[in-house]
C-alpha cells in the first residue's frame, strides 16, 4: 500500500511539473515571425545598354531578356539571365548575354530590397556592317532596387557594367576588350 501511495504521489508530482513546464514552454500560441526560407523567382526585363563596340562610342542597343533568382535566404542568392539586345540595332550590331552569379540583398524589408550582384558568362556580339561575330568571356558587376508589390510579384530596376576580355580580332581596338553597360527594368513572379 505504501508503494501505491508513493507511485501516486510521484505521478501527481510529474503531472503538476508537466503542466507548469507546459505553461512556460508553450505559452506562445502563434509564432511571432517566420524564417526567410528559400524562394525561386522568374522574370522578364527590358534593357537599354551602351554598346561596347565601337569603343567609347555613344551607340546604344536595347532588347528583352529573362532572369531567374534562387534565394537561399533573404540576403544570399544566385541569379542567371539571358538577354537579347536585338531591338534597336546599329547597322546590324546585336548582343546576346548568358550570365550567372551570386546576388546579395542589403536590407531586409517587406517591400524595398536593394541588391548587388556579380555575374560571369558568355557574351555574343554580332558586329556592325557585317564585320563578323564573336563570343567573349565576360564579368558583370551590377546592382539595383527591387520593389515587391505583392506576395508573389515584384518589379526591379538595375544597372550593370560588363567587362569583355576578348577584343575583336579584325580591328585595332584596345587590347583590354569591350565594356558594354546599361540599365534594365523588369517584373518577376515567385514560383515558391
Amino acid at each position: 500500500m505504501a508503494r501505491v501511495r508513493i507511485l501516486i504521489s510521484w505521478l501527481a508530482g510529474l503531472a503538476v511539473t508537466d503542466l507548469l513546464s507546459g505553461a512556460i514552454v508553450y505559452a506562445q500560441s502563434a509564432p511571432s515571425a517566420w524564417g526567410a526560407g528559400q524562394s525561386l523567382w522568374v522574370g522578364a526585363e527590358y534593357s537599354y545598354m551602351q554598346a561596347g563596340f565601337p569603343v567609347d562610342s555613344s551607340v546604344h542597343l536595347s532588347g528583352i531578356g529573362a532572369f531567374v533568382n534562387y534565394n537561399w535566404n533573404h540576403r544570399f542568392g544566385v541569379e542567371g539571365q539571358a538577354r537579347f539586345l536585338n531591338l534597336s540595332s546599329w547597322n546590324g550590331e546585336t548582343e546576346q548575354d548568358y550570365l550567372a552569379g551570386p546576388r546579395y540583398t542589403f536590407l531586409h524589408s517587406n517591400k524595398w530590397r536593394p541588391f548587388a550582384g556579380f555575374q560571369a558568362g558568355i557574351v555574343n556580339i554580332h558586329y556592325p556592317f557585317e564585320l563578323g561575330s564573336g563570343n567573349s568571356f565576360a564579368v558583370a558587376p551590377g546592382g539595383g532596387l527591387e520593389y515587391r508589390f505583392g506576395r508573389k510579384w515584384s518589379i526591379r530596376a538595375g544597372y550593370e557594367y560588363q567587362f569583355l576580355f576578348d577584343k575583336p580580332s579584325f580591328t585595332s581596338e584596345p587590347s583590354f576588350g569591350l565594356k558594354p553597360r546599361g540599365a534594365s527594368g523588369g517584373i518577376s513572379y515567385r514560383i515558391f
